[in-house]
């Protein structure tokens, strides 16, 4: 729920940015007395146009006396809506980073509305809702001057909790949600310098979707590189904690994409980086992470032909579990990822070993776009593989005319309101191609603990190998993104309701015993992972994230953000600042 702040005249004895003393290893809270006064709120609401607000949990409207309530009711109908909570600033897609383990403190309602106890947790106690780069700006100083903890906020998709954080002063971009088209995009340069265009490109607001802009592009006779869920923005973290998404093995991942991006700086500067200028900060925010270097506003990302697509779906019910069969087939799908990852194909699968309704599932989806002649053969050989295990696949095609067509409608993977955390690493072509690699990386997730729900993703969406070299940037990306083939993902369910005790038993069994399992499956990648899926509790980001390329960012980092106002947990110079 959020609550309009009162409009009030500005008040000339007060200016809006007076400064308090800064503190690099904490933030202003509200007990203290550097905590913004109620008519200084006033005045920032006043300078938004009266889009400050002040923001309670959403559970906050079925306390006891309001479960009956439209209010609460509409709560309880939408709390698995990806859409619904994209639309409410105090809600995130996975609902765990609402709540706040450190003082064990939560607003959670059960399935008809109930509610134990209601407390902020980790939701912001107000939300700016910028409509404008100016206003960007201001909201910038605003926290800059007073030593405010700021999280910046799209979608709310942060499977770290990075969108949010307590006693804070959330900054909201879904208000900046213009795009334009254009055949040939002409880059910002210095003045004098005369540069070639870029081709056909989309300029995007940051609060701009996937969704939106594939409707959009399909408009336009165009497709773009973008993530699987609809309601996930394209400019935001996706971006620039890489990106990828069904095009990514043949046009490669986000940040390969990017010709160019406005960004509002600490020192409420707006910028803009390419190739051409700010080049150090043009290669930061491309892998570097969002909320680190500073507030996106737009971003221009090559725009390809539309061409026709085939979505092949493989779905496998294990009655008995995940037994010898169900392995065998885990086997026999990786080997198959490499060969599609080659042809520029896409792979997206999830594997469930201990399926809640009983036995275990295996889900695929293999999409295929323009020359598909090669990849339906591999498809029917998989298929044939499948079936010579025994299995009964239920076996589906759709076919489009237009990649774009299947793009802009919504996807099963478009869901919320669940308690989950996440863990990956990445996995190279060269293990994947090798006569031993499917067998070794199937021998150790044996071994991982898995319970009712918990799932392994196994996303086949970044070999870039298939790229020429001149399309692939670079970028501030782990090197290892260059050899790798899929991302390994772990989703550890946690209970629906808070149970702290639980959560920090997860946290150690990911961080002491299958992560420990999924680093040791190849001694020749160094241990990367995707910051778009991370272990929010990594012990070392850096070397998991980033590896060399770290000390070259922590330098950025230093000079465009030197008192660390944008800081945020897994980002670049984090290492002594304790995050909750």
């Amino acid at each position: 729920m959020w609550i309009p702040l009162s409009t009030v005249a500005l008040a000339t004895a007060i200016g809006l940015h007076t400064v308090v003393p800064w503190k690099k290893d904490c933030r202003c809270r509200p007990h203290e007395p550097c905590w913004p006064s109620s008519e200084e709120w006033n005045m920032l609401n006043n300078t938004l146009g009266g889009n400050l607000l002040a923001l309670k949990p959403s559970g906050h409207v079925c306390l006891p006396g309001d479960q009956s309530s439209e209010t609460c009711q509409e709560l309880v109908k939408n709390f698995h809506n990806t859409t619904w909570r994209v639309q409410n600033p105090a809600t995130l897609q996975v609902v765990n980073w609402e709540y706040s383990r450190t003082k064990e403190e939560a607003c959670h309602i059960d399935a008809d509305g109930k509610i134990e106890s209601c407390g902020q947790g980790r939701v912001p106690l107000f939300s700016a809702s910028v409509q404008s780069v100016s206003e960007v700006q201001e909201v910038v100083r605003f926290a800059a001057a007073r030593n405010l903890r700021l999280a910046i906020r799209n979608t709310g998709h942060d499977l770290a909790g990075r969108s949010t954080s307590p006693d804070s002063l959330q900054l909201l971009t879904s208000g900046l949600n213009g795009y334009q088209f254009t055949d040939a995009f002409q880059p910002a340069a210095p003045w004098g310098q005369q540069v070639p265009s870029a081709g056909p490109a989309v300029t995007v607001g940051a609060g701009i979707t996937t969704g939106e802009l594939n409707t959009a592009a399909a408009n336009s006779g165009y497709t773009v590189v973008g993530g699987s869920c609809s309601t996930v923005g394209i400019a935001g973290g996706w971006m620039q904690g890489g990106g990828y998404g069904i095009l990514s093995p043949s046009k490669g991942l986000g940040v390969d994409n990017v010709l160019e991006f406005s960004m509002v700086t600490a020192n409420g500067a707006h910028v803009t980086a390419n190739k051409y200028q700010n080049e150090e900060l043009f290669w930061a925010v491309r892998g570097g992470g969002g909320g680190t270097f500073g507030v996106v506003t737009s971003v221009t990302f090559r725009a390809h032909p539309d061409v026709s697509a085939t979505v092949a779906s493989m779905n496998i019910m294990f009655p008995d579990g995940a037994d010898k069969t169900f392995w065998l087939a885990v086997r026999e799908h990786l080997a198959a990822i490499e060969r599609f990852a080659g042809l520029g194909i896409a792979v997206q699968t999830f594997a469930l070993p201990v399926f809640p309704a009983g036995g275990a599932l295996l889900s695929i989806e293999i999409y295929l776009t323009g020359d598909k002649s090669k990849g339906l053969e591999i498809v029917q050989d998989h298929l044939a593989q499948l079936q010579e295990l025994g299995l009964q696949v239920a076996f589906a095609e759709q076919h489009f005319d237009k990649l774009s067509t299947y793009l802009a409608n919504p996807k099963g993977l478009d869901q919320a309101g669940a308690s989950i955390l996440t863990a990956s690493r990445l996995i190279s072509k060269d293990l994947l191609s090798s006569s031993g690699g499917p067998d070794r990386v199937v021998q150790t997730l044996q071994r991982l603990k898995f319970l009712p729900g918990d799932a392994l993703s196994l996303e086949g969406m970044i070999g870039r190998q298939s790229m020429a070299a001149e399309d692939l940037y670079d970028s501030a990306l782990h090197p290892d993104f260059q050899h790798a083939v899929m991302s390994l993902t772990l989703a550890r369910g946690l209970p629906p309701h808070p149970d702290w005790e639980v959560y920090k038993k997860v946290e150690q069994e990911v961080a002491e015993t299958q992560l420990p399992l999924l680093l040791s499956i190849e001694t020749g990648m160094s241990g990367a992972g995707y910051l778009g899926v991370p272990f929010a509790y990594e012990s070392d980001p850096a070397k998991t994230y980033w590896g060399p390329n770290y000390p070259r960012l922590l330098d950025i980092k230093r000079r465009w953000d030197p008192r660390d106002l944008f800081i945020t947990r897994l980002g670049v110079g984090m290492e002594d600042i304790f995050l909750a």
